[in-house]
């Protein structure tokens, strides 16, 4: 799994207005939506997006854990 797709189910399963934490975290919209749900675009969420992100989802960036579909830690390679 991708760190966009590892934050988007987070997002999801505390139910979680995307709308919402756009305008918690000062990011627009867009930017998140296509970080987070519109595969056709394939942006990756940006340096301060994430931490942003993180700080309203109260997760410490560094105890992420996910992988990506090679089983990579990180979702980076």
């Amino acid at each position: 799994m991708t760190l966009e797709g590892w934050l988007s189910e987070i997002i999801k399963s505390r139910g979680i207005n995307l709308t919402e934490a756009a305008r918690s975290i000062g990011v627009p919209y867009m930017a998140l939506y296509d970080s987070l749900k519109n595969r056709s675009k394939n942006r990756e969420i940006k340096g301060k997006e994430l931490v942003k992100l993180c700080k309203f989802l109260d997760i410490n960036p560094m105890e992420m854990d996910f992988a990506d579909e090679s089983g990579v830690g990180a979702g980076r390679g």
